[in-house]
């Protein structure tokens, strides 16, 4: 058989199969889980310190679609506050510093994975962002004095990639950098993923240092690399590769692997409060299909969210979610004043889950 025979048939099954997938359009609590709905596909989540609230990246289908930046204060009554939109990407800039200094400002804002972290005595955020340009941007954020209250983002400048990545989750690493997952080489995006599940279009991971050009790391080549996540210490990045369904470490100062924890198909990670390392997990990928692009409602593909101790290797299922119900399938969920938040690349809404 053709190599495009067998990729009709291939594509055909996959198309079959995501039928089994439902849509929820209510925006009722069940099953412990509690939507909050009037957000478009907030596939990555940062919590503020202090309780300041939950930064939310609102996904635009890997480029297809506008997104912003968002901020929420759990129970409070506010909902979701635009922080940067297209229109102001670049709010506040002052000294474009934090980034290449040659980096030509986005023309649309499409974020995909974010990552918070201290950056001197301020607040830094880094967001993927897919416009004309794949690019990772900086902000500098400050806090309200009032919790209720939402931050406010100043733009710091950004790094630009080749043109053919496809870029998905970042951490900032201790010298300024950071590393980014890219999960495959630019073409049609369902092409690429079944390409990618075939073991036929390998990814890797960026690092950029400041004064450099961005660089592949050795030996993390991967069929999709999805997110990824920087020790509390700054030593060691853990990398989610999805369809080896392997939790990776990475030494940062010698970019040598240090071990491997098995956890299948991986989305994001955040750090939980006890140390360990909180996974995304999709129980079922080929039903997520008809989850891609979707901007009302939830679609019910079954997950879990996985508790790693990266000491010992040791996980935890801490939640299971199974087809159907008010939100799903979770790209990460993250700890916030002793309760969990998860995100989704699709649909309208994130959820309070309960543990």
């Amino acid at each position: 058989m053709s190599f495009s025979l067998r990729l009709s048939s291939i594509l055909l099954t996959l198309l079959a199969l995501s039928a089994c997938a439902e849509v929820e359009l209510g925006c009722a609590a069940a099953g412990g889980v509690t939507p909050i709905c009037g957000v478009q596909m907030p596939e990555d989540l940062a919590p503020l310190p202090a309780g300041g609230g939950i930064l939310v990246a609102e996904y635009g289908n890997a480029g297809q679609l506008s997104g912003a930046l968002k901020w929420i204060q759990p129970g409070a009554g506010s909902g979701f506050v635009t922080l940067v939109d297209d229109d102001t990407i670049t709010r506040g800039a002052g000294r474009q510093d934090w980034g290449d200094a040659d980096c030509a400002a986005p023309d649309r804002l499409s974020p995909h994975g974010i990552h918070l972290s201290r950056r001197g005595a301020s607040l830094q955020l880094l967001v993927v962002n897919h416009g004309r340009r794949e690019q990772v941007l900086f902000y500098q954020v400050r806090p309200s004095a009032d919790r209720d209250s939402a931050p406010t983002l100043s733009w710091r400048g950004c790094v630009t990639f080749p043109e053919y990545a496809v870029l998905n989750d970042v951490a900032a690493l201790p010298d300024g950098g950071f590393a980014v997952t890219h999960m495959y080489r630019r073409e049609a995006e369902l092409l690429a993923q079944v390409k990618s599940m075939l073991g036929m279009n390998d990814g890797h991971v960026w690092r950029w240092s400041p004064g450099s050009a961005p660089r592949v790391m050795a030996g993390t080549e991967a069929k999709m690399p999805n997110g990824i996540e920087v020790a509390v210490d700054g030593e060691t990045i853990w990398v989610n590769n999805y369809i080896e369904g392997e939790l990776r470490q990475y030494d940062v100062a010698t970019e040598q692997l240090l071990a491997t924890i098995d956890v299948p198909n991986i989305d994001n990670s955040a750090w939980l409060g006890d140390g360990r390392l909180l996974l995304a997990s999709h129980l079922s990928p080929l039903t997520m299909a008809p989850c891609f692009g979707l901007t009302q409602g939830s679609c019910g593909s079954p997950y879990e969210l996985v508790a790693v101790d990266t000491a010992t290797g040791a996980s935890e299922v801490i939640f299971r979610a199974e087809r159907g119900g008010p939100f799903g399938p979770a790209t990460v969920a993250v700890e916030y004043q002793g309760k969990l938040y998860a995100g989704s690349f699709s649909g309208d809404r994130m959820a309070e889950i309960a543990r």
